[in-house]
């Protein structure tokens, strides 16, 4: 590291302490994002425990221009534009050059590395797009690259020196593609300069040092005004090389905050803003809360723990929470999961709310009939309680009319006994005996006729026929209650057949898009009633006796989708026919949701690691197995010097192994006119097995 710094303290000018100004000058990254940055900087296969170049990259370069907010404006551009196999494609500008560094924060964290390394039209680009833009303050242009330039078309493939080791003037199949582009290169960064701007060429490998690799990168750095290239073979390298250069070129600076001003993170660390004596402009000076303390309103406060961690609840809106401790040792609540449709929120959880079958009944505790809804907000089912009317109870979850035997008020005799009609809560009567006679009973009074009426004449008596006789007292009376049969009713002393049957509290729809209930009359039959109108005007259909609205279907049955949380989601139809999203479950840590389905996450140089039926894919979330076949063109791992890797046709076959150990190889793949020789190579060795 000493000698690091020590090579750059050479090339660069000695830091100035950098005094305020009204507009700050322009850092302007061109980031390589080829192939090879796929790979660890030793040239290995990247792991956990050795990290890739690339991932490194979008950690330091977003660091630095956080940390150097205040003294430069900060852009990138990243090449190749395309991260298919070996792709030449010029690079593009991914942050706009601005005072905020979140145009490169957000450009690191979603680019994905491949392709090949086409500098020299990159860098032109840089100049173009600087030229654009009529700076009024310096600008520097900061190359990172981990190979040597190539995708020049126009290099004669036979007579141009390869930057793939090992492959001679075939370039492995690659053709002019993997020319060594020096020349162009330099007369790019030499163009910049000329224009004013001074060009860093930072190398990032540990193969850098191998042939005439470092030598191309010092011919750049030379002919961009900034001496010779600086190398970083590992994070801790690469990032205090770039905030050497950072340091060395500010000469100015702008105040961020206001001195005294505290606030926090998004990651609940604390700031205060304080000047910065070195550079005379104030910054932000980020602190960690001490344990059990949190940052509030920038400044850390004690824990005002709002639960027990691991406890659970139902928010306000019917989600799921969980009660999670920070880093800082506090607790909050925390959704842990959003309650979809067809779901309640119970006890801290999200589960079914079916609670019945949609059209089911029973009878409740009141002696009334509980009746299945479907509530199409929610998706769920409940039960909705309806009495039964006077003169009818609840059996076998419906009301039915009362076995009534005789009119409430009325007596008769029974033997030597007086009986009255009486009626219960539910309206229903009964005989209940309320006299005993000394003598005899007579037309239900004691010792006289009590009853007057004309032998033959006939009453309606409940939902039975009553008929005058004369009984053994010589007596008028009415004789036993003959009931009618189901089905009928007693009217003016006669049974009469009910017009309609149908179980009371059932619904359903009638004409003109009429809802109905049926209901018990006075009579003792059941009819249907009218209760309403569906508003077809406004969409709405009668169905069961009940209005639906219009179906608003919110997507296409069957249809899948990421959610903004990354949950998978499919498309389902509900019981009303409308469709709505639905929550799959969530994807674990080692996949990522990609068109709605958890894809497991890979990378490039590991297709091994897919489910059989899926290649390791780069897309703009990442790398991930995807369907497609890794069977065609894929060498066995026993063939020397071969590797895997997408092709330019969509297909598999050789390239990410050779040149994978060195830094020149940048590309993660070959070109598919490999193939035809391949496939010559596997003939001949069938050949010579017979």
């Amino acid at each position: 590291m000493r000698s690091l710094l020590a090579s750059l303290a050479v090339v660069l000018a000695l830091p100035t302490l950098a005094a305020p100004c009204s507009e700050l000058p322009v850092l302007f990254v061109v980031q390589d994002k080829s192939g090879s940055m796929n790979f660890a900087p030793d040239g290995t296969t990247a792991s956990a425990t050795n990290p890739s170049k690339w991932s490194i990259a979008q950690d330091v370069v977003p660091a630095l221009a956080t940390q150097f907010a205040n003294r430069f404006r900060f852009g990138a551009e990243m090449f190749p534009g395309a991260t298919t196999t070996f792709n030449c494609t010029t690079g593009s500008v991914v942050a706009p050059v601005s005072g905020s560094p979140a145009g490169v924060q957000s450009a690191y964290a979603s680019a994905v590395a491949g392709g090949g390394t086409p500098t020299a039209t990159s860098l032109s680009l840089a100049q173009s797009y600087l030229a654009g833009q009529a700076l009024t303050t310096p600008a520097y242009v900061l190359l990172i690259t981990d190979g040597l330039p190539n995708c020049n078309l126009a290099l004669n493939p036979a007579a141009c020196t390869a930057t793939t080791p090992g492959c001679g003037n075939n370039s492995c199949g690659l053709g002019a593609k993997d020319c060594l582009d020096d020349n162009s290169t330099v007369a790019a960064a030499r163009a910049l300069f000329a224009a004013g701007i001074k060009v860093f060429v930072v190398g990032f490998d540990s193969t850098l040092t191998i042939g005439n690799n470092k030598a191309v990168l010092d011919a750049i750095a030379n002919a961009g005004g900034t001496g010779s290239a600086a190398v970083a073979t590992n994070q801790a390298q690469l990032t205090a090389t770039l905030n050497q250069i950072a340091l060395n070129t500010a000469t100015c600076c702008q105040d961020v905050c206001t001195a005294g001003a505290q606030q926090c993170t998004a990651n609940g660390q604390q700031q205060t803003c304080s000047l910065d004596s070195s550079i005379g402009c104030t910054t932000w000076t980020t602190h960690t809360c001490p344990s059990m303390s949190a940052c509030t309103n920038g400044t850390c406060v004690t824990c005002q723990n709002a639960c027990t961690a691991g406890a659970t609840r139902c928010s306000a809106s019917g989600d799921a929470e969980q009660c999670t401790m920070g880093a800082s040792g506090c607790t909050q609540w925390t959704t842990g999961q959003v309650c979809g449709y067809g779901e309640l929120c119970s006890g801290g959880q999200c589960g079914s709310c079916q609670a019945c079958t949609i059209g089911a009944s029973r009878c409740n505790a009141n002696g009334g009939v509980d009746t299945c809804d479907w509530n199409l907000i929610s998706g769920c089912t409940q039960w909705t309680s309806t009495p039964c009317t006077s003169g009818s109870v609840c059996a076998n979850g419906s009301c039915a009319a009362c076995n009534s035997t005789c009119t409430a008020g009325a007596t008769r005799c029974n033997g030597n006994g007086v009986e009255t009609c009486v009626a219960d809560a539910s309206g229903c009567t009964r005989w209940n005996p309320t006299q005993t006679c000394t003598t005899f009973c007579s037309g239900g009074a004691c010792g006289t006729c009590g009853t007057s009426c004309t032998p033959g004449d006939a009453r309606c008596d409940g939902s039975g026929v009553d008929t005058c006789i004369i009984d053994a007292n010589n007596c008028p009376a009415w004789g036993p209650t003959q009931h009618c049969a189901a089905g009928a009713f007693c009217e003016t002393g006669a049974c009469m057949q009910c017009a309609t049957s149908c179980t009371q509290g059932a619904r359903q729809c009638g004409p003109n898009g009429t809802t109905q209930v049926c209901q018990l009359a006075t009579t003792g039959c059941t009819e249907w009633v009218t209760t309403g109108t569906c508003n077809t005007a406004a969409g709405e259909h009668c169905d069961t006796g009940v209005c639906i609205p219009a179906c608003h279907d919110a997507c296409t049955a069957g249809a899948a989708q990421c959610a903004a949380n990354g949950v998978p989601q499919t498309c389902q139809t509900a019981a009303s026919g409308c469709t709505a999203w639905h929550d799959e479950p969530a994807c674990d840590a080692t996949s990522m949701c990609q068109a709605g389905v958890c894809r497991t996450k890979c990378s490039g140089g590991e297709l091994e690691t897919c489910p059989a039926g899926t290649v390791c894919t780069g897309t703009s979330d990442g790398q991930l197995c995807l369907p497609g076949s890794a069977d065609a063109g894929t060498p066995s791992s026993t063939d020397a010097g071969l590797g895997t890797g997408t092709l330019l046709d969509g297909g598999t076959g050789m390239g990410g192994g050779i040149g994978a150990q060195t830094m020149g190889c940048n590309c993660s793949v070959f070109d598919g006119s490999v193939l035809p020789l391949l496939g010559f190579a596997v003939l001949a060795l069938r050949r010579r097995s017979r």
